[in-house]
């Protein structure tokens, strides 16, 4: 979830981790009315999910976080992993991480869906930035892991915000170096569980156009699809997007810029989540894939009173205005006939960085495993 110069990396290594879990008490809250059809069903049910971070925790601890997501009534979580994590040699794959996590949230009832981007350094060139020089490895690396774990993983993100050269590569920010990466992963994941949903790469939601450094991200959809005619829509199933809240109600819109909570980040569409969503969707109609569906596959709400810089808005957001927008959000995205669920960046990464990394904000779920008045407001939404 990126505006501009923001970025959300996932590079980090963590502890291993154990504490006691979370207990909650249910909140009254009011019904919210049912939704429309959706374009297309999800096969799923419609999606409550939380980005989790579960690498390196030890069993109590993702005992307490899977925990965490059940109580509060949450049917799918998803985990961002870096390629290179798995696949430690070419064609040398430690699972055990994975096997962990998957294991334990199979049991528990949820579904799950994995993201993996960065490539491991030893398939990468001078000039395919973080992807792999040859596509056709990411697709043996996305067979392995759907075979692995067919029936266990029901959505498969292919590559993370790949408009922005942080996670691309710088120079290679391009749609035409995206396509056989997404053709690959996609082809890959078919092969070995062809119910396993695909997802396109969500881009990042940012404005800024910088030749090889980043793309617009309506802008770089539009390229994606405009390639070979449309061959990209042939292998992916959902659209996914990383919208933000920025300092915005989610019921803000470029109509109404002085909702904005800070008086900024409130220029540009792309700061509001669903009107950016909305104009991806226009993106898919006029190149007639109006049939998917679109998932948030990270919205949240950044509250911090010390942000670290590029994301001062959070400093305008209190814990419980992050509670009300993200259960307002949730409340609105059920009434899209496109959206087909949402999950909320994120559930417990408190855990895992200090409060000065940008991902600490978006939390729910303090260090101490203490909910945030937003796990709270959640956990007694209605969830239909």
């Amino acid at each position: 979830m990126v505006c501009d110069m923001h970025t959300r990396s996932l590079r980090i290594r963590l502890a291993w981790l154990g504490a006691g879990g979370l207990i909650a008490t249910m909140v009254a809250l009011a019904p919210i009315t049912s939704s429309a059809q959706s374009a297309t069903a999800n096969p799923n049910g419609w999606g409550y999910g939380y980005n989790v971070q579960l690498w390196h925790y030890d069993s109590v601890a993702r005992s307490n976080v899977i925990g965490d997501v059940t109580q509060a009534g949450f049917n799918w979580i998803t985990q961002q992993l870096e390629w290179q994590e798995v696949e430690v040699e070419p064609g040398n794959y430690d699972f055990t991480q994975l096997d962990n996590i998957i294991g334990d949230a199979s049991t528990a009832g949820l579904k799950i869906m994995l993201s993996f981007s960065h490539a491991p350094v030893f398939y990468r060139t001078d000039t395919s930035g973080l992807m792999p020089g040859d596509p056709t490895t990411y697709g043996n690396f996305m067979q392995a892991v759907a075979a692995r774990y067919a029936g266990k993983v029901q959505a498969y993100e292919l590559w993370n915000e790949e408009n922005l050269d942080r996670e691309a590569g710088t120079g290679n920010v391009d749609p035409s170096t995206y396509l056989p990466l997404l053709e690959a992963g996609s082809t890959g994941v078919k092969s070995s569980d062809p119910n396993a949903l695909v997802l396109l790469g969500a881009p990042s939601p940012t404005t800024s156009n910088v030749p090889g450094v980043s793309i617009d991200d309506v802008s770089y959809l539009q390229q994606l699809y405009a390639i070979n005619g449309g061959e990209a829509a042939g292998y992916f199933d959902v659209v996914s997007a990383h919208p933000s809240g920025f300092s915005n109600p989610p019921d803000c819109t470029p109509a109404t810029p002085q909702c904005s909570l800070s008086g900024a980040w409130n220029t540009d569409d792309s700061f509001f989540a669903f009107t950016r969503v909305g104009e991806y969707h226009d993106v898919m109609v006029q190149n007639g894939d109006v049939a998917k569906q679109i998932w948030f596959t990270e919205f949240g709400y950044c509250s911090n009173p010390t942000p670290p810089p590029g994301y001062e808005y959070c400093k305008y957001i209190t814990d419980d205005q992050q509670a009300l927008f993200l259960y307002q959000a949730y409340n609105m995205a059920r009434q899209v006939p496109y959206v087909g669920a949402m999950f909320a960046w994120n559930l417990n990464f408190q855990l895992s960085v200090p409060q000065f990394d940008e991902k600490w904000g978006f939390g729910i779920v303090h260090s101490d495993y203490g909910g945030r008045p937003a796990y709270f407001r959640l956990l007694g939404m209605p969830k239909p």
